[in-house]
């Protein structure tokens, strides 16, 4: 068995590489017995490392059980901190930011890069969150975001119009209308919101897999 260091070390990998990955359902509980087994470690790191991703807010710890969050709260919470970043008040304290401007994001770059439209949405979203000059809310934000990414692949069989959405958002970027923006993004989280169950169902499927290790 490894020392503790690097049982620890290889555990957090290893449940990092899960989360990203989408290897279990939303809402479904981590089995610390079967990932310690298929590691080769004991339950003691598998815990220390579940413990610490909790709090981060990569899974949820409900009593004794911890599980990997529910889609439809993921998307809600993503769509409050994007809101808060598109409001007003937002926009105002980044205007009274003391650090430099950043460039702002150039579309034209992203689309030559053969990137496809919903991938640019989801560096959009981030510029947006970025572009209220507030670091709490973006960490906040890009960690929800990561919750997320493992199902982004899974919208895609959920919806049939994912490029014409995208473009829509796009334009109203590139126009600088805030308010098409936020409408925008609103619709763009709750129309997730509702489909979540039919998200999660497709990844019920997945299973812990052990060529994780």
């Amino acid at each position: 068995m490894p020392p503790k260091r690097d049982a620890f070390a290889l555990a957090l990998g290893a449940l990092r590489r899960r989360l990203r990955q989408g290897e279990d359902a939303p809402g479904a509980a981590l089995p610390i017995q079967l990932i310690a087994a298929e590691l080769r470690l004991s339950t003691t790191p598998v815990r220390e490392v579940l413990s610490r991703l909790a709090g981060e807010h990569l899974v949820d710890k409900r009593g004794p059980v911890y599980t990997r969050p529910h889609l439809a709260e993921l998307y809600a919470l993503r769509a409050l901190l994007l809101e808060t970043a598109l409001t007003p008040d937002a926009g105002r304290r980044a205007r009274r930011r003391i650090f430099p401007e950043r460039p702002m994001l150039a579309l034209g770059d992203e689309l030559a890069l053969s990137r496809t439209p919903a991938d640019i949405v989801t560096t959009l979203f981030f510029e947006l969150v970025l572009g209220a000059g507030d670091l709490i809310l973006a960490q906040a934000y890009q960690a929800a975001s990561e919750r997320l990414a493992p199902y982004q692949p899974l919208e895609a069989q959920v919806f049939c119009d994912l490029d014409a959405e995208a473009w829509g958002l796009i334009a109203a970027f590139e126009a600088q209308d805030p308010r098409a923006l936020l409408l925008g993004a609103k619709a763009y989280h709750r129309r997730r919101i509702a489909a979540a169950a039919a998200i999660s169902s497709l990844a019920l499927g997945e299973k812990y897999r052990t060529d994780m290790v």
